[in-house]
């Protein structure tokens, strides 16, 4: 049997090597396994290929096996640590997206231009390696060249987080359909940022838990360090509703995170 690599990158990362193809390895994550909380799962398909000093893959076909009845073996983990910062760049292909109860869209890899970045605040929700929810007065490829610079008294090697929506009204306030709990909390944040001074970032939560999160993103989802970027463009709400009606159903009917 074929043994694919990918890599769980929502609020926890770990490199599984399973048999299962991406569409049967999401659903299973989501609803096939007690380990699971229930919830949405992310994860990236990583290049079978994969060369690496830091993971031991060398013996992966003897340790990623059928069962004794010819089933396919569905998870193996490689690694539940540090797993974001010991994958190179290139090593990452699509990205899918799954619901709580197994709906699963892909996305690849798209273009990013920076010269269309308009200007903030930002709401970001960084999912790996850390979790914090975050507005910020930086671009999305400035945002990721600011927390990965070793330089800062606080970085990260490498980060992938995700842009959010953040429509307000003509009184500044949250436009009223966006499901983020402790609105006022969030523009509290924005307004310190708008008072200006140095500070171009400001936590929102430590650790966020998102309702309707797949309902709440706006241009998508970034990947990257210092050495480049990786942008997985969110599709349209038309397009949700007419190519992927299943899965957006699925997405905005759970209210889980």
């Amino acid at each position: 049997m074929k043994t694919h690599l990918y890599m769980l990158c929502y609020r926890f990362e770990g490199l599984v090597a399973s048999h299962l193809e991406p569409e049967a390895f999401g659903r299973y994550m989501a609803v096939g396994t007690q380990k699971n909380v229930r919830g949405n799962v992310l994860f990236f398909e990583i290049d079978p290929f994969l060369k690496s000093d830091y993971f031991k893959l060398d013996d992966i076909e003897q340790r990623c096996v059928p069962h004794l009845d010819g089933r396919p073996k569905r998870s193996k983990y490689i690694s539940v640590y540090r797993v974001i910062e010991h994958l190179p760049l290139s090593v990452f292909r699509k990205l899918y997206l799954c619901t709580a109860d197994g709906r699963v869209m892909s996305l690849d890899p798209s273009p990013y231009d920076e010269k269309e970045e308009g200007v903030g605040p930002n709401l970001y929700e960084e999912l790996c390696p850390v979790y914090p929810l975050v507005v910020s007065a930086l671009s999305p490829a400035a945002f990721l060249k600011f927390m990965t610079d070793p330089n800062n008294p606080v970085s990260v090697p490498r980060l992938f987080f995700v842009d959010m929506l953040l429509d307000r009204d003509e009184q500044g306030m949250l436009a009223g359909y966006l499901p983020y709990p402790d609105p006022l909390h969030i523009i509290d944040c924005i307004k310190d940022l708008e008072r200006g001074g140095d500070k171009k970032t400001k936590t929102v939560s430590r650790n966020s838990r998102l309702h309707g999160f797949f309902r709440t993103i706006r241009r998508g989802f970034f990947l990257g360090d210092q050495t480049g970027l990786k942008f997985y463009a969110f599709p349209e709400h038309r397009v949700l509703e007419v190519e992927y009606a299943k899965w957006w159903r699925s997405a905005s009917e759970s209210l889980i995170s």
